[in-house]
């Protein structure tokens, strides 16, 4: 999950920076939002669900993902109603998360040949 969201940093500052150049600094400011938001979300999932399956706390894993949820809502709800805000590059923002997505199903595709001895499956 490191290899994640060091990816989406990194994709944050290059968007960020890619918008500041190429479009105004409202577009940046919410792709910078977006990119935010869906990092922020994924920590909270994945600290959600390693208190469920690690450490067997339902309870408390279940109430940090809803409440994610809700908050995730009212920021989402506030940024709307900015008048600085663009709706399209926070939703860019957000998108960014495929990339990252698609980096981590390429390098773990690599790193599980590599292991492998350069065969797509283990041998039996």
């Amino acid at each position: 999950m490191n290899r994640v969201l060091i990816s989406q940093v990194l994709i944050t500052v290059i968007g960020y920076f890619a918008c500041l150049f190429f479009a105004a600094p409202n577009h940046a400011n919410s792709y910078l939002w977006g990119s935010l938001t869906i990092l922020i979300s994924f920590a909270l999932m994945g600290l959600g669900y390693g208190l469920v399956f690690r450490k067997k706390l339902v309870a408390l894993g279940i109430s940090l993902i809803v409440f994610k949820y809700a908050i995730l809502g009212i920021i989402i709800f506030t940024l709307v109603k900015l008048d600085w805000f663009s709706s399209i590059a926070f939703a860019m923002g957000v998108a960014s998360f495929i990339v990252s997505a698609i980096y981590y199903a390429i390098s773990e595709a690599l790193r599980e040949e590599k292991e492998n001895g350069g065969r797509s499956t283990p041998p039996v």
